[in-house]
């Protein structure tokens, strides 16, 4: 073998190095040519890597030593400036080059961690920062009809609105506006789309003009001179080709020709980006009652009035219409939400969550890479030693190791930024319908604009620093402890029981304590979602297909269509094979719609303050057998339940003891509306189960249900059970369904079961992806634990030795590594435990019918990460039991 020393003081002559100097590098030296020959190189290869590396240490440590005394302040006063860093930063790219594994480890960790912080941060960005992308979005707000409670803020009656606009003095305009589907024809095939009816104002109250055309005048608001229309940009091109002379022609919508006078800016979102269609509101004699609340209304502030002058006023004008309209407005006030926090106050819960997730993701992948660092850093202790002893200040060899951490970071951010690229798709194909098209909002997939890019370079700095910390804290604290002499024998030992060691306990114990808050989260959604799935929806959607119907607008309050739609429908799709019953419905279960009614019960006289009301729907005979809705005391809806017969109504089990407690309902009268209105008596006929309209994790509400050939809707959703799977048997219900009229096209093509399934999205999709995150911080906190251990065991061979040649046994070995590796875990899993207590908080409005503290997920997520820390520790520990003292020893 090669006499290293010899050439240690031949190449380091000029320097005159000490002899401890001189046997530090020399083994330095040494350990590169040994490494060389075990990975096959030959005995000119490995000399000539040896004075590669001797060569190396010349230039980082002997120059600087070199400097004379004058040069020094300048030296020192040099070394935070771009130009010695910069230095610093080739280093590190030359120290990462040569270490392939452990650079691959550290940029894949950090490369997920920024990736999946970079894509969360989008879309909270696009709906939680972003400003509503109207002019002065601060002065927009919303009108509510309010009884008190926040949680019962609802949607207002036209009347009342009428009222809050006439008599307010804070609102520059007002606006109102209804969610409606459209039937297009006339222009090619028959296109069903989702459209708004609004009221003139609106356009002018979040001050959009058009790209082509006008917007409404005041005199369309009136229903008959209603008959023209606005379409999106998107429309325009699609099913008009994007024709300049659009403005005048005319298209039919609902049958009814209409004139084309304006498209909109193609980044007009109002409400959703789906909105494709905007029309005069037309006010009918269905929406005159004060009682009847279908309608969205806001306002743009004055200049000048500040929004809480306008909430008191709105509560003032509220109070007076309930003096003033005691039966409808009793016990109601209204007031004002900020039209940016309306928008997106459901989504915060679940946005912040899942931010704060990947949050800790990002933590657990800092200490990992930290970790790492250190261990490199450790196995580095000779290199220091000596550059100390040459006259390098710690401050130096802090650079140099700060160095390396930004320069991870940074590839760690640009592969994060790819990552996040990639996973777009995926990322899109997972959010929910609410999130997707969350109002006002363009919700899209990750942008690379400099505010996403400013994101993602700050967290990478954020992460190098923090990561960058554990070494460099290490080596302050080592070099300023006078361990500069450190031998050669005694380094493993000490990295692995001194300071080193009780820093990587600590960031072990974070490490387990950050996944284990993670993993509690993701335990308490999936328990909620087990809870959902266990809760009786009310009727069976196995096997119903269904199918949405817009009736003509001229025709849908005439008695002609409603005595025949049921008969129809009943007769062409019920004779289908493999139909066994079929049905329709205005509002259909977990659709997020309904109409509310106020109601008067004969006999029946109200407590002080309350109103009596039910949720109003209209059905066809066979709706409830097809739903599996039973019905629990008198009959279904018959189809000789004429339009000018008696007329008669099915309510509810809850409705039924509400307002019959001690009698039978059936024979029983109520009519809608107000005791005084010429609204017809209507005779209960049937009970029905009670049916969760609104959710699986909502209330029961008051229903009635009424015949549609006794009443009228636009809207009609039919329904058909099937003998097998609904989708084979689409097509023909369709093409009966169409039948009817070829103008009416059959859109919302789904199953129930696909619906109840929609409807579990938004609940389901912070599960999913709180739980993809759990998963990665078990893996991080579970390899961090044996990469520790591993690494421990490595340095504490020579003690392992030592204690098998005094007669140690195997499975006291075995005791010993995994007893001073559990120490860390322990103290992780106790602050883990609490962790996860405090964060189940913020996930209460989350959860359902679960703890947000719940002893047993935290209970059970402890056990898993504890039983999965001993099995990652045990791998090294088995490895130590096997240590060889005779070859340990050899060089004692």
């Amino acid at each position: 073998m090669p006499d290293f020393r010899a050439l240690v003081r031949r190449e380091w002559a000029r320097a005159s190095p000490s002899d401890d100097v001189v046997n530090e590098v020399a083994q330095h030296v040494e350990d590169a040519w040994r490494a060389a020959k075990a990975d096959g190189c030959g005995d000119a290869a490995a000399m000539a890597r040896a004075r590669a590396e001797l060569a190396d240490l010349q230039g980082r440590i002997v120059r600087p030593a070199r400097s004379s005394p004058s040069r020094a302040p300048e030296y020192n006063a040099m070394a935070g400036t771009m130009t010695t860093f910069w230095r610093d930063l080739r280093f590190a790219a030359r120290l990462i080059r040569g270490r392939p594994g452990f650079t691959a480890i550290a940029v894949c960790t950090l490369a997920l961690a920024i990736g999946a912080n970079t894509a969360i941060f989008s879309v909270v960005r696009s709906i939680l920062l972003e400003p509503l992308p109207f002019s002065e979005p601060d002065r927009l707000v919303l009108l509510w009809e309010d009884d008190g409670d926040p949680a019962h803020q609802t949607i207002v009656s036209a009347p009342n609105f009428q009222d809050w606009t006439r008599m307010s003095r804070s609102f520059e305009s007002t606006a109102i506006w209804e969610g409606q589907s459209f039937n297009l024809s006339g222009d090619g095939e028959a296109q069903r789309v989702s459209g708004m009816r609004v009221s003139s104002s609106v356009f002018h109250v979040l001050r959009v003009q058009p790209q082509l055309g006008r917007s409404f005048s005041a005199d369309e608001d009136v229903l008959g001179r209603d008959r023209v229309l606005v379409v999106s940009d998107g429309l325009w091109r699609q099913r008009f080709g994007a024709r300049r002379d659009i403005v005048g022609r005319t298209t039919r919508v609902n049958g009814v020709p209409y004139e084309i006078i304006g498209v909109m800016p193609a980044e007009f979102r109002f409400p959703t980006r789906d909105t494709a269609v905007w029309a005069p509101i037309g006010l009918n004699k269905e929406d005159s009652g004060r009682g009847s609340h279908s309608f969205l209304a806001a306002a743009r502030l004055k200049d000048g009035v500040t929004f809480e002058a306008a909430r008191a006023e709105m509560d003032a004008i509220g109070r007076a219409l309930a003096l003033q309209y005691p039966v409808d407005n009793r016990g109601e006030s209204a007031t004002i939400t900020r039209m940016n926090d309306a928008a997106v106050d459901s989504l915060r819960p679940t946005l912040l969550a899942l931010m704060g997730a990947v949050a800790l993701v990002l933590a657990i992948a800092c200490v990992n890479v930290a970790n790492l660092l250190l261990a490199q850093a450790s196995a580095r202790r000779r290199e220091f030693a000596v550059r100390a002893a040459l006259g390098a200040s710690t401050r130096r060899l802090a650079s140099q190791l700060l160095a390396e951490g930004v320069l991870l970071g940074a590839i760690g951010g640009v592969a994060g930024l790819a990552v996040a690229w990639a996973g777009t798709r995926a990322f899109e194909g997972l959010l929910p319908e609410s999130i997707r098209l969350a109002p006002f909002r363009d919700v899209g997939g990750i942008r690379a604009d400099p505010i996403v890019l400013g994101f993602t370079l700050a967290i990478s700095i954020a992460t190098a620093l923090l990561f960058s910390l554990a070494p460099i804290f290490n080596l302050w604290g080592g070099l300023r402890g006078g361990q500069t002499g450190l031998g050669l024998k005694d380094a493993g030992d000490r990295a692995a029981t001194g300071r080193a060691g009780a820093l990587r306990g600590v960031l072990v114990a974070a490490e387990v304590a950050l996944a284990i808050v993670v993993l509690s989260g993701a335990g308490l959604m999936i328990k909620s979602i087990v809870r959902l799935l266990a809760v009786d929806p009310g009727l069976n959607p196995d096997n119903v297909l269904v199918m949405r119907m817009t009736l003509p607008q001229p025709d849908f309050y005439g008695p002609p269509v409603r005595r025949t739609f049921c008969d129809d429908v009943t007769a062409r799709v019920g004779p289908l094979p493999g139909v066994r019953s079929v049905g329709a419905i205005s509002h259909l279960p977990l659709s997020n719609s309904s109409a509310g009614r106020g109601l008067t019960v004969a006999g029946f006289t109200p407590p002080p303050g309350e109103n009596p009301s039910a949720t109003y729907r209209l059905t066809c005979p066979g709706y409830f057998q097809t739903m599996g809705i039973p019905i629990l005391r008198g009959r279904d809806f018959a189809l000789s339940d004429a339009t000018d017969g008696p007329g008669v109504v099915i309510i509810n089990e809850l409705t039924a003891k509400k307002y019959w407690p001690s009698r039978d309902p059936i024979g029983q009268r109520l009519k809608i509306g107000r005791p005084e209105s010429d609204a017809p008596w209507l005779t209960v006929v049937g009970i029905v189960g009670n049916v969760r309209h609104f959710g699986l994790d909502a209330d029961v509400r008051r229903e009635i249900y009424r015949p549609y050939s006794q009443a009228a809707w636009p809207v009609m959703t039919v329904v058909a059970k099937t003998a097998s799977d609904p989708a084979g048997f689409a097509a023909s219900v369709r093409a009966a369904l169409q039948g009817l009229d070829r103008d009416l096209p059959v859109s919302a093509v789904t199953t129930m079961t696909q619906i109840e399934q929609m409807w579990l999205g938004p609940r389901r999709f912070p599960m999913i992806l709180l739980s993809a995150f759990a998963a990665v911080a078990l893996v991080l906190a579970v390899v961090g634990v044996y990469g520790v251990v591993s690494y421990v065991v490595a340095q504490r061979t020579r003690e392992m030795g030592i204690r098998v040649a005094l007669g140690a046994r195997a499975s006291q070995l075995l005791v010993l590594v995994v007893r001073g590796a559990m120490r860390p875990i322990v103290a992780g899993l106790i602050l883990g435990v609490a962790g996860g207590a405090a964060a189940g908080r913020l996930l209460s409005t989350l959860l359902y019918q679960v703890s947000p503290h719940d002893p047993g997920v935290l209970g059970a997520i402890a056990g898993v990460l504890a039983v999965a820390a001993v099995a990652a520790s045990l791998i090294p520990a088995r490895r130590a039991t096997t240590v060889d003292p005779i070859l340990v020893l050899k060089d004692e």
